[in-house]
């Protein structure tokens, strides 16, 4: 884009011209139309110059002016970046929507600016369209409530494993972040788990719900890969059946295996995970294990009878029923260990995410 002549003999007076003068805040929005009206792309030296000369002249005049400088070009991909940066280390009314919007800015420059800048700067950065996973660390560790609650409700922001755990920590104290952690979808189960001795009873049953949800998918993938084309309960209703035989303290060894004898594989995945105090994914990958020795472990763990076990076992809805010869090496295996050492061996199975016995 060649520079107009007229311009140029303009900025080669900005030194003459006084910062109250209007010519001054004129020659600006010229400078301005120039390089955002064109059709054409400006080159990297039209862009550039543009820029220093746009950036000496806003700088030189009322804030208000730049506040109107910065809501035009906030957005633009065109935005010289020096100037894009200089308008987002400004007063924040001036700052606000460029740190809102403009796709100039690297995640390197926002996060300088959360680094260095106030509150309500940081609350602007997460309004962004896209948050990144190192910007919103530094969000989370330096932001105060509204800045953190404000991060966690934007969907686009990425959040690692770490600053879900600080988020969590933080929100202990916070409702309004306990409510905007609970509303995301990419949150893990434990961390659902470790917040409901710290939230209202409202937010207690959205968690609840979310967990249940969560484990119905995996109820899902369960009955559908079991060998067995047994009709199954609604999964409501066999919650509920499950629920009743705990009040009654009648959820044991025979109700479960009970359970199996009328063919009823979401009860017995939920059973077997209420009566072992393990999650249902956890569960669902005991049983799934064709060895068999991570379900000899928890059902020694949990005082199920020899007998249980091979009942278990020999169930179409464990992977071991494929290969009897299995049973026998199951049963000596159940016989060798201790309650307490199977206790301490399918707790750090659980803890550890994986089943290391093969």
């Amino acid at each position: 884009m060649a520079i107009q002549i007229d311009i140029l003999e303009n900025l080669a007076s900005l030194a003459d011209l006084p910062a109250e003068s209007g010519s001054r805040e004129a020659l600006l929005w010229r400078v301005a139309d120039t390089l955002f009206a064109s059709t054409a792309a400006p080159s990297e030296s039209d862009c550039n110059f543009f820029g220093v000369m746009m950036e000496e002249l806003a700088f030189g005049l009322e804030r208000e002016v730049r506040e109107e400088l910065a809501r035009k070009i906030a957005a633009e991909e065109r935005t010289p970046h020096n100037l894009a940066l200089r308008l987002a280390h400004d007063e924040i009314p001036v700052a606000r929507p460029v740190l809102q919007q403009s796709p100039v800015l690297t995640e390197d420059d926002l996060i300088k600016v959360s680094d260095r800048q106030s509150q309500d700067h940081l609350l602007a950065v997460t309004q962004r369209m896209e948050v990144g996973l190192r910007l919103a660390a530094v969000l989370v560790e330096r932001g105060n409530d509204d800045v953190i609650r404000s991060l966690t409700q934007n969907p686009n922001a990425k959040l690692s494993p770490a600053t879900v755990g600080l988020v969590a920590d933080r929100s202990k104290a916070c409702e309004k972040i306990q409510a905007a952690l609970v509303a995301r979808e990419d949150v893990p189960q434990e961390i659902l788990f470790s917040l409901l001795d710290h939230v209202s009873e409202k937010i207690r049953a959205e968690i609840q719900d979310k967990i249940t949800q969560v484990d119905e998918a995996y109820l899902d993938d369960t009955v559908s890969s079991m060998k067995s084309n047994i009709q199954s309960c609604p999964k409501t209703r066999a919650r509920r059946r499950i629920e009743d035989l705990e009040r009654r303290g009648a959820l044991n060894e025979q109700a479960v295996l009970g359970f199996l004898k009328d063919e009823k594989p979401i009860e017995f995945l939920l059973g077997m995970a209420r009566l072992f105090a393990i999650d249902v994914m956890f569960a669902r990958r005991i049983i799934s294990e064709p060895s068999g020795q991570a379900l000899a472990v928890a059902c020694r763990a949990n005082d199920i009878s020899v007998d249980g076990l091979k009942e278990i076992a020999s169930s179409p809805m464990t992977a071991t029923s494929s290969d009897p010869s299995r049973l026998l090496p199951l049963v000596n295996a159940y016989r060798r260990i201790s309650e307490i050492d199977a206790q301490r061996t399918l707790y750090k199975m659980q803890d550890q995410d994986h089943l290391p016995l093969q």
